[in-house]
C-alpha cells in the first residue's frame, strides 16, 4: 500500500519485487562459482559446520516464519473486518440520513486514499486525522426518534470500526527486531559459505549449491515480506479497498507509483489516480480519472 521508498534492513527499497531479489541473487551465487575456489574449506570442519548451521537455521527461521505469518493473518483478518465495518456504516447512514450519508462517503474517501500513502504497517498510525474527521461526521449525525435503532446500530459499527482500527495500530509493528535479522543473516551466510567451501568442482555439487543458497535468499525475502504485510498485497492491500470505494459510490483510486513501480495494476476500465504535486516537499496529490480498454 505504501508509495515512500523505504529502506529496511536489506538496505532496499520495499516495493522491490521478492522475484527480481531473487533471480538476482541467483545469477550472484552463479558467478560465484567461477570467482571462489573449490574446497577452500577442508572438509570435516566444513561438513560439521554446514551440518549445524543448517539445523539451526530450520528451527530459528521456522519459528520466525510462524510468528510473522501469525501476524500477517491476524492483520489480514482486521483490515477486512475494518473495510467491511465501513461498507455496513454507511448502508446504515444511507437508510438512517441519506443527506448525512453523502458527508460521510465523501470523509471516507479522503480517509481510504489516505491510508494509501503509507504501508499497511503504518497506515493506522498515519490516518488518525483523516478517521476522526470521518468518526465526527457520524457522531454529529441528527438524531431521529423514530429511527433510533438505526442509530444505535451505526454508533455499534463505528465502535466496531475503532476497535479494528485499534488492534492494527497494536499489531502496526515488525515482529522482528534487528538482532533477530542479524542472527538469520549470520547463519544463512555460514550455510552459503560452507556449500561453497565444500564445492568439488563437479557440476552437480554446483548446481545444487546454486539452487541451496538461492532457496535461503528466497526464505529470507518471504520472511522479510510477512513481517512488512507486504506479501500478496494485490489481494490484501489493493482489492479489499476497491470494494470500499464502489460501496460508497466512488471510482477505484490508485496512487500512481504504485502502479508505475509494478506494485498493482488496475483491472477496472475507469480509476482514479493520485499524483503528487510537488513531491518530496509536499504530500499534496491532484486526482485524475485515467480510462482504459477493457480486457
Amino acid at each position: 500500500m505504501a508509495q515512500k521508498q523505504q529502506v529496511d534492513l536489506w538496505g532496499m527499497p520495499k516495493v522491490l519485487q521478492t522475484q527480481y531479489a531473487f533471480f538476482l541473487s541467483l545469477a550472484i551465487f552463479v558467478g560465484l562459482l567461477f570467482v571462489l575456489p573449490t574446497e577452500f574449506i577442508p572438509s570435516e570442519l566444513g561438513g560439521t559446520t554446514l551440518t549445524i548451521t543448517t539445523f539451526l537455521f530450520g528451527i530459528i527461521a521456522g519459528f520466525f516464519i510462524y510468528v510473522t505469518s501469525t501476524d500477517y493473518t491476524n492483520v489480514k483478518n482486521i483490515l477486512a473486518s475494518e473495510t467491511s465495518g465501513w461498507m455496513a456504516l454507511h448502508r446504515s447512514a444511507t437508510m438512517y440520513d441519506p443527506a448525512a450519508a453523502h458527508v460521510l462517503a465523501e470523509r471516507i474517501d479522503v480517509y481510504l486514499r489516505r491510508t494509501f500513502d503509507y504501508e499497511i504497517i503504518d497506515y493506522a498510525r498515519g490516518t488518525i486525522p483523516e478517521f476522526e474527521a470521518a468518526a465526527e461526521v457520524v457522531r454529529n449525525f441528527p438524531y431521529h426518534t423514530d429511527r433510533s435503532s438505526v442509530h444505535q446500530v451505526i454508533m455499534g459499527e463505528l465502535d466496531a470500526i475503532t476497535l479494528a482500527r485499534q488492534q492494527l495500530i497494536g499489531l502496526g509493528t515488525k515482529s522482528l527486531s534487528a538482532f533477530s535479522w542479524t542472527v538469520l543473516f549470520a547463519l544463512g551466510a555460514l550455510v552459503i559459505g560452507s556449500l561453497y567451501g565444500l564445492r568439488t568442482g563437479e557440476s552437480f555439487f554446483d548446481v545444487v549449491t546454486v539452487f541451496i543458497a538461492s532457496s535461503v535468499v528466497l526464505l529470507l525475502l518471504l520472511i522479510r515480506d510477512l513481517d512488512l504485510y507486504i506479501w500478496n498485497e494485490r489481494t490484501f492491500g489493493f482489492e479489499v479497498e476497491m470494494n470500499l470505494f464502489r460501496s460508497i459510490g466512488k471510482l477505484p483510486y490508485y496512487p500512481e507509483e504504485s502502479i508505475t513501480r509494478g506494485r498493482v495494476r488496475p483491472a477496472e476500465s475507469e480509476f482514479r489516480v493520485g499524483v503528487f504535486v510537488d513531491y518530496p516537499r509536499s504530500n499534496e496529490r491532484k486526482i485524475e480519472i485515467r480510462k482504459q480498454a477493457s480486457a
